[in-house]
């Protein structure tokens, strides 16, 4: 068992980068411990292979420090928030018990996202009971937090993720087998291989970066109300 101070989730193992790598990145270079569990291989997207997809993961799990990244087998393009996929995020949340939890927005365009999204929240609550069938002892994470993929929610907590906004695209770029490349454009296109779609990364940092006014900013949309124990914290951390 390995300790997490917060687990990310992926249906796919780019969605965590791809998503809400900025904020991967601020956690670990605070010294946070920051593992991420993809739910499936990818293993049927349009392009790369298994194989590729597994070599790419490992590679962004080093330049992000991650303190551990796990890979479920589940099927890809057939996620279903099955009893099943919620005792295997149970027995993570358990196997790590971290107090952040970050998954994929609900509803989102692309049918697995949406599937580990109420799959993890639907996770949250059995996780904590004492008889729920799954493996490890009870535990409950304390929030969770959703990234945004193909759609967004109206407001979210806004992370400035300036200071990493290169790092962050150096992150994303370690998926290559998913991005556009002029020596590979007779392949398969899919929306994250279109030529804009840094150029799209980068207009959503900078709109929700300008609503909380920093240059770039990562939207996470909390589950439940967050309580201000430290109310230097509405100033901004200063005066």
């Amino acid at each position: 068992m390995t300790r997490l101070d917060v687990l990310a989730i992926g249906a796919h193992p780019d969605d965590v980068e791809l998503g809400c790598g900025g904020t991967i990145l601020r956690l670990t270079d605070a010294g946070r411990r920051v593992g991420v569990l993809d739910l499936t291989a990818g293993e049927k997207g349009s392009r790369g292979t298994k194989a590729t997809r597994a070599a790419e993961a490992k590679k962004a799990a080093k330049l992000a420090k991650l303190t551990l990244r796990e890979t479920l087998a589940f099927p890809d393009t057939e996620l279903e928030p099955t009893m099943a996929l919620r005792k295997a995020i149970v027995a993570a949340f358990r196997r790590h018990r971290p107090k952040i939890v970050l998954a994929p927005i609900a509803g989102d365009l692309h049918p697995d996202h949406a599937a580990a999204a109420q799959a993890v929240r639907e996770s949250i609550y059995p996780s904590g009971m004492k008889n729920f069938d799954a493996p490890g002892e009870p535990y409950r994470p304390t929030r969770v937090f959703h990234y945004f993929m193909h759609n967004e929610d109206t407001h979210a907590v806004v992370v400035d993720v300036t200071g990493v906004w290169e790092r962050r695209l150096e992150l994303a770029r370690c998926f290559a087998s998913q991005l556009h490349a002029k020596s590979r454009e007779g392949e398969f296109k899919t929306l994250i291989s279109r030529p804009d779609f840094f150029a799209r990364i980068e207009a959503r940092a900078r709109v929700w970066g300008r609503r909380a006014g920093v240059e770039f900013g990562e939207p996470l949309a909390p589950v439940d109300s967050l309580a201000v124990s430290d109310v230097s914290a509405l100033f901004g951390g200063s005066d």
